[in-house]
């Protein structure tokens, strides 16, 4: 079994693919889309979904990949898949775990662990979508599994003139 780090909220423990012949047979990004023949983004979506495994939820900002997979009706994920503002991934799929997250406590969906992935070019990441991500990364409850950590992260990124 692959060594993996689990977080306060848990991850899936995924075992790495070792060899082409490890890989799924599943698929989570199908036919469907609209890209052209060879196009690396739809490459990596095909791969990413693949590694993060059945139960993920994908989130993209308005970009290529919008525009090439979500033809009315129609859409290449079998896993969810939500759209976002250009500049909202960061917040999107923090509000998405928060809110999986607390169905899970109240008892309203069962307990297990479900990525949640954003994803997004450069106007949402690098632009206008750079405060968004940047919150979601340093956030205290989602993205580190040592508590001292957390703090640290977040005190780091903190304006001096504010106290911990």
């Amino acid at each position: 079994m692959a060594d993996a780090t689990t977080f306060g909220n848990a991850t899936q423990i995924l075992e790495p693919f070792r060899g082409i012949k490890r890989v799924t047979i599943e698929e989570y990004f199908t036919s469907g889309h609209r890209t052209c023949q060879g196009c690396e983004s739809a490459l990596v979506m095909k791969l990413m979904v693949k590694a993060a495994g059945p139960r993920t939820i994908v989130l993209g900002s308005t970009g290529c990949m919008y525009v090439a997979n979500t033809t009315y009706y129609t859409t290449p994920w079998v896993v969810p898949w939500m759209h976002t503002q250009l500049g909202s991934s960061g917040s999107a799929a923090l509000g998405t775990a928060a809110g999986l997250k607390a169905l899970m406590a109240k008892g309203k969906m069962k307990s297990e662990p479900i990525n949640v992935i954003a994803f997004c070019g450069d106007g949402g990441g690098a632009d206008m979508g750079l405060s968004g991500i940047s919150a979601t990364l340093t956030h205290k409850d989602y993205n580190s599994p040592d508590p001292a950590l957390r703090q640290r992260v977040v005190r780091q990124h903190r304006h001096p003139a504010v106290r911990a």
